[in-house]
């Protein structure tokens, strides 16, 4: 029986593809469960409508992350921090912090996870970090921790 995937199925078919699955597992699994619908005229052309438009979006999105890569890339942000004798810092600067002070730079919400940081900085001085929104684009952004009254 061929179906229209609504949802992924793992190992079955992805969201919007027109899979020949066993009349069983479509009538007793599928169905039921709103995972997919059986591939009518009208339920194929609708599939093919939303996969267009998704991809659309696709490319959209993409296209503002570039963008907002190119505003980020060779910025510099300063952060004022306490520190020791030795130039450890009391507290650290993570990429929480970091993605916080950029989003408020670009006008754009970016998320801690895509500041690649490795390891919260913990040392005075200049470090180089990287930001990847897009896949295979990202941007340097230097990042100088000074001695100082936390701005917090």
């Amino acid at each position: 029986m061929k179906v229209v995937f609504l949802e992924d199925v793992s190992s079955k078919g992805k969201r919007g593809e027109i899979r020949e699955v066993a009349d069983g597992y479509a009538r007793n699994f599928l169905f039921p469960r709103g995972l997919a619908l059986p591939a009518s005229p009208s339920a194929i052309k609708a599939a093919q409508t939303a996969s267009k438009e998704r991809a659309e979006r696709h490319v959209r999105e993409q296209e503002a992350m570039r963008d907002v890569i190119q505003r980020l890339d060779g910025k510099e942000l300063h952060f004022k921090a306490r520190a020791g004798a030795k130039g450890r810092l009391h507290g650290s600067i993570t990429s929480a912090i970091i993605a916080a002070e950029l989003s408020k730079l670009v006008d754009f919400e970016i998320d801690r996870k895509k500041v690649n940081l490795g390891q919260p900085l913990h040392e005075l001085g200049s470090h180089e970090i990287t930001v990847s929104l897009a896949p295979g684009s990202e941007a340097r952004v230097k990042v100088i921790v000074e001695e100082g009254i936390e701005d917090e």
